[in-house]
């Protein structure tokens, strides 16, 4: 027995095979062109919406747009591979209705609608919002790092650019005292090439002005790097240990179904001044006047959960506090004092009171130190220094509200993780491929999360709903 053979190249058809034909009725890619088709391209800000009368016929936005969000659906980002895929994938063939743009106007499309793009992705929350997919319940706001273009040999430190600049200090000097010897004309010592030395202490000092400028720059930026080729992104510490040239993207998720209602790319490496931001965005999408948010141990910070609190939002925080580490950490913790709010004082475990001397207002800090602490039998406990000081924070009592609804319901810690954590991984892994950007710059970092989250988004509602069940929500 042979084998299946197939029909021979040169086989004619009578009737040729329709395009139609080879896409099934409930494949994405149809709820992808009704989606599209329903998008109000100008008032989203696309360019070159109403072609001119003259000239070469640009391409419909919404065709390219079309042509991007299947491309990031499938986890095909670069504007070559798209190009590739308009002229020998089925399902673009249909979609694009044959077109085949080259890979400079897709590029250049994603590129000069940045916006719009943004845009689109609200839009879709918004048909999510209307659909009830998004009820706003529960929000849980969590950070990962995205690795940028630039690679981390494109960094410049300040640490770098001085220890550079003392290495070319060193250099100058030796070809200048090489100089000096060929100028005294010494008949024992063999005369360098004077020509040679010059050139090369030129090029020396050239190269010493360029870190010069560079070292000025930093030092008027008030940063400790800089990214050549990229200065918008900064050096993180990921999740591989490592630090790498990266964005710290923002998520907010809705807890009904695990959708982004909210993003946004930071530059900080650490979360802990996002909490505040993130939740007043997300209560804005919402439109609701009241919020539920949680969040993990990194967004602690006094000043952002008193924010919260004067905001109607009510945020459950992992604690994240210091620990007194001194005599191996079997002294006195902080909780071992309690806190007299009348008196503005703290009273120690053997009665004694520890009152207030100054603020900290840099750190945000009060200072508080007993004074009766020579005699106390308790203190070999307590410190190793002459006196026990402490530290409140000034919005020490948001603090221990957060603190307080997380030790009452350490259930909401746990769905925080079940919530938040699964689209950075799929974002990650199932759209971007191997979680590093394309676009440089914040404003391409901005544009490309745009896309994965639309993308994201997207293929979660056909999931939950059904291709079909989409497409009919979408053209009713």
């Amino acid at each position: 027995m042979g084998f299946v053979q197939g029909e021979s190249r040169q086989q004619a058809a009578l009737f040729p095979v329709c395009i139609e034909e080879l896409v099934p009725a409930e494949h994405l890619v149809r709820v992808i062109d009704a989606w599209v088709s329903t998008l109000e391209m100008g008032r989203l800000g696309f360019s070159k919406v109403a072609p001119k009368g003259t000239g070469r016929p640009p391409y419909d936005p919404a065709d390219l747009l079309k042509l991007y969000l299947y491309g990031y659906l499938n986890q095909v980002r670069s504007s070559r591979k798209l190009e590739r895929e308009c002229q020998r994938n089925i399902e673009v063939l249909w979609l694009l209705n044959r077109l085949a743009p080259d890979f400079k106007t897709i590029a250049n499309f994603r590129r000069e609608n940045g916006a719009a793009l943004a845009a689109v992705c609200r839009a879709f929350v918004c048909f999510c919002r209307v659909e009830q997919l998004i009820v706003g319940e529960l929000v849980a706001i969590d950070g990962s790092k995205f690795q940028a273009v630039a690679s981390k040999k494109q960094v410049v430190s300040r640490r770098q650019l001085a220890g550079e600049l003392a290495a070319i200090d060193a250099d100058i000097a030796g070809y200048l005292a090489q100089l000096e010897v060929a100028d005294r004309g010494d008949e024992q010592t063999p005369a360098p090439d004077n020509k040679a030395l010059r050139q090369t202490l030129a090029r020396l000092q050239d190269r010493r002005a360029d870190v010069a400028t560079m070292t000025e720059i930093l030092a008027e930026m008030g940063a400790e790097h800089y990214v050549v080729g990229e200065g918008e992104a900064r050096l993180m510490r990921t999740a591989q240990g490592p630090t790498r040239v990266a964005y710290n993207v923002q998520s907010a998720v809705d807890a009904e179904h695990g959708l982004i209602l909210h993003h946004e790319i930071s530059q900080d490496a650490a979360d802990n001044r996002q909490l505040e931001p993130m939740a007043t965005a997300a209560k804005a999408v919402l439109e609701r006047t009241a919020l539920t948010v949680v969040a993990d141990a990194g967004y602690s910070n006094g000043e952002q959960l008193s924010a919260c609190d004067a905001n109607g939002i009510t945020a459950f925080v992992a604690p994240n506090r210091g620990v007194n580490n001194r005599g191996d950490g079997q002294l006195f913790q902080r909780e071992r004092f309690r806190f007299d709010a009348a008196q503005d004082c703290y009273h120690c475990p053997a009665g004694e009171t520890l009152t207030r001397l100054r603020p900290m207002t840099n750190r945000r800090l009060m200072i508080y130190a007993a004074t009766a602490c020579g005699a106390c039998a308790l203190k070999p406990q307590c410190t190793q220094a002459k006196q026990r000081w402490l530290t409140r924070h000034f919005d020490e009592a948001a603090l221990e509200r957060a603190h307080a609804r997380c030790a009452a319901e350490p259930h909401m810690l746990r769905r925080r993780r079940a919530i938040a954590e699964h689209p950075f991984g799929t974002l990650k892994e199932r759209i971007l491929g191997n979680g590093r950007l394309l676009l440089r710059g914040l404003r391409g970092a901005r544009t490309e999360m745009a896309l994965a989250v639309l993308a994201y988004n997207f293929k979660r509602v056909a999931n939950i709903l059904g291709p079909a069940v989409m497409a009919r929500a979408i053209t009713a």
